[in-house]
């Protein structure tokens, strides 16, 4: 794992321990309503483990949030120039994914 995705996880756990401050829940409670495990939330949120995208879905829909609020954006300073090409697909393709499915009322 590069620098530019240690920081990119790390983004991603900040936001999720974030939203789940917001939401009031302890870790133990987001992983239980998330369907994941309490160490898994744990390592999210220290940036030691990406979630897949089916995760980060389960995730956001625990904490109330969308998906995308919880991925940094392509144009947020210092993400646009330095995310690598498979991580700016990945997160492209997951961001368009969400929208079509909010426009289409899934979400």
């Amino acid at each position: 794992m590069d620098d530019v995705e240690r920081a990119f996880n790390a983004e991603i756990g900040r936001r999720v321990r974030v939203a789940r401050s917001q939401a009031r829940l302890t870790q133990e409670l987001l992983a239980r309503k998330a369907g994941l495990t309490r160490g898994s939330i744990t390592n999210i949120e220290s940036g030691a483990q990406a979630p897949p995208p089916y995760r980060l879905v389960r995730l956001a829909s625990a904490l109330g949030v969308k998906p995308a609020d919880l991925l940094p954006g392509l144009q947020e300073p210092g993400h646009e120039v330095e995310l690598p090409g498979y991580l700016a697909d990945t997160v492209a393709s997951l961001t368009s994914v969400v929208e079509r499915r909010a426009r289409d009322g899934q979400v």
